[in-house]
């Protein structure tokens, strides 16, 4: 997890040091949440979202969603399926995303083009989801895990934007997993408008739980261990 400066010209200072990390099993969706999936759960379940988080294509991967939007879509999939759906720590997101290889990106060192992902406002917009398999696929078989839209983790950044007060090594019971507080949390994938650098499956970002953003979209995990 994390990079080397050494290795990775591209590394920001809040992603080092490289270190190794241990996790128990879990399960990782293979696509974001699109806009027909979070549409159905908004129409069942009565829930106020912002109205251009359902005006997307349907297999496009949901946008102006803020982290409580998130963690409430999880919380209806989880009772409808009796299982313990979430959204991934960026622990396990990274992991999903470049595997145990210390690769780049999620398809290996090669950087990125319009073969391979949705970045530098190629496509001005979101595109469908696995529209980039399996060129674009992570070790894991997930797609758009670089690019397209960015995606909310449970995991915090911090009490503001400022710094990270989480760095690493990652510790996940050091706090910064804690789902009560208000803090900013950590997103990560690059969107569609990111840079190659942004689209690294290593780099970090964050962005207020309650902020509605046009790039801001997530994908579900079964972490049975919480």
């Amino acid at each position: 997890m994390g990079s080397d400066k050494a290795e990775d010209p591209d590394a920001a200072d809040d992603e080092a040091p490289k270190h190794q990390v241990t996790l128990p099993g879990y399960w990782i969706a293979k696509t974001p949440v699109t806009v027909a999936q979070f549409r159905a759960f908004v129409e069942a379940e009565g829930h106020e979202a912002d109205e251009d988080a359902l005006k997307g294509p349907d297999d496009h991967p949901v946008r102006y969603v803020t982290w409580d939007d998130a963690l409430a879509y999880c919380r209806w999939q989880s009772k409808r399926s009796g299982l313990p759906v979430t959204l991934p720590s960026e622990a396990e997101w990274e992991k999903a995303a470049r595997g145990t290889d210390g690769r780049l990106y999620p398809w290996g060192n090669v950087k990125p083009d319009t073969r391979r992902c949705n970045f530098g406002d190629h496509e001005q917009g979101t595109t469908p989801v696995g529209r980039y398999s399996p060129q674009g696929d992570s070790p894991y078989g997930c797609v758009d895990m670089a690019g397209n839209v960015l995606e909310w983790t449970r995991s915090l950044w911090g009490k503001d934007w400022s710094k990270p007060d989480f760095r690493y090594p990652y510790v996940p019971k050091d706090g910064r997993e804690n789902l009560d507080s208000r803090g900013v949390r950590v997103v990560r994938g690059g969107s569609f408008s990111s840079s190659e650098r942004n689209a690294r499956c290593a780099a970090r970002y964050r962005s207020d739980p309650s902020g509605r953003f046009n790039y801001d979209g997530f994908r579900l995990v079964l972490s049975p261990h919480l």
